[in-house]
């Protein structure tokens, strides 16, 4: 599949494949340099927190930008949106200079940040919303795993990368090589070329409200989907929670150091990536695509489970199982995206995956919240078995759900 992706009649999924792996390298330095700047300069976690609390607002929020990626020309959008973080990267650079920052100069990094996270919060729904018009039906399922499978990749080396970046070329230059990298980005962009009028569906004489309305109305009429995305939030709570108990469950049971937590998470991105390579394999039809679903959902909660009651005799098949885990939520996540894609006009998608993102990231906040008293007071494990034990809820739920349905 890779190599049918170089033809020219697929240029557009290049284009569109390395604009956004671009987008997603340049993002993540530009983030690490902001995040490390500010903690190694400082030492003040309230502005960390500023940091965190922009990226759980903006996500909880993220519906109300679905009208902007439904009404704009969408190569127009991503070209001014990558145009804007190149120029925010290359702003931000000067201030870098100053080791004693002005209040004043302090929020504008925090502002800059937050303009560069909302513009790539528009840029992500384009890739949901211009896929099923360049991408054959059957094909869907492929190309959605490959870029995937891309972003498994560098999730791998991003964080390790940018660390080295700034240890060994400083904070400044890695926020310039973000800002090389967003103009990067933007060549690919301005090379994309389909139909505009595909897209062209929102009636000037709406209002945005109305627009957004709209987008809600569709998702609610759209049963088999709002079915879906609903327990996704809840599950997503628990989610919250284990992810404060995983550090001080590592470090409990496979090292007390920072590389236990470290190797977890690889193990754990490792699984995503084999996920997202395995699913191209096989075309799942409608009829199939929502038992699929359950059943990775099922052996995701399964291995979380597993996880915790082995952690005390087999310490190492905790990385086994977290692998697994994520393996199966990335199959899962990527046949939810196609089947989104397949069950909405590509004019609604910036509205639908933006409300879907809004739903199923609100409750995360929360759950972290709850995480640091549920670890603090019973220990990891419970934070653990927790999510493991809501993903199996959640799936006997759906499967119920589908079996009445098709009844």
């Amino acid at each position: 599949m890779l190599k049918n992706l170089t033809n020219k009649d697929n240029s557009n999924v290049v284009n569109l494949l390395i604009g956004r792996i671009g987008t997603n390298i340049a993002d993540s330095l530009f983030y690490m340099a902001i995040l490390w700047y500010f903690k190694s300069h400082f030492h003040l976690p309230i502005l960390l927190s500023l940091i965190f609390i922009a990226d759980s607002t903006i996500d909880m929020l993220a519906f109300t930008l679905g009208p902007i990626t439904d009404r704009s020309n969408i190569k127009k959008l991503l070209r001014v949106v990558t145009t804007i973080q190149t120029i925010l990267s290359l702003l931000i650079v000067p201030l870098f200079n100053d080791r004693t920052l002005h209040p004043l100069a302090i929020t504008f990094l925090i502002i800059a940040y937050i303009l560069s996270t909302i513009g790539s919060t528009l840029i992500y729904p384009a890739e949901d919303k211009i896929l099923p018009i360049i991408v054959k039906k059957k094909n869907l399922t492929k190309v959605n795993g490959i870029f995937q499978m891309s972003y498994q990749t560098l999730d791998l080396f991003l964080d390790a990368g940018a660390t080295i970046l700034i240890t060994y070329l400083s904070i400044k230059n890695t926020t310039i090589i973000s800002g090389l990298i967003f103009a990067f980005a933007l060549l690919f962009y301005t090379r994309l070329n389909f139909n505009i009028q595909s897209f062209s569906s929102i009636k000037e004489d709406n209002t945005y409200l109305r627009d957004l309305i709209i987008g809600w109305q569709a998702l609610h009429n759209e049963k088999k989907i709002l079915i879906l995305i609903l327990p996704f939030a809840l599950t997503n709570l628990f989610y919250g929670i284990a992810s404060i108990g995983l550090p001080y469950f590592a470090t409990q049971y496979l090292s007390n150091s920072a590389i236990s937590y470290g190797g977890l998470e690889l193990a754990s991105s490792i699984g995503g990536l084999l996920g997202s390579i395995i699913v191209q394999h096989f075309y799942v039809k409608d009829n199939k695509l929502r038992l699929l679903i359950v059943i990775c959902l099922m052996l995701s909660g399964v291995s979380i489970i597993l996880e915790t009651i082995i952690a005390s005799i087999f310490p190492i098949l905790i990385l086994l199982f977290a692998l697994f885990s994520t393996f199966w939520i990335s199959m899962m996540n990527i046949n939810f995206r196609v089947l989104v894609q397949e069950s909405f006009h590509p004019n609604l998608l910036g509205r639908i995956n933006t409300i879907n993102s809004s739903i199923v990231n609100c409750m995360i906040p929360i759950g972290s919240f709850l995480g640091g008293i549920i670890v603090k007071n019973f220990g990891a494990s419970p934070a653990i078995i927790l999510e493991g034990i809501a993903q199996v809820i959640t799936a006997f739920f759906y499967l119920i759900i589908f079996m009445k349905a098709k009844n």
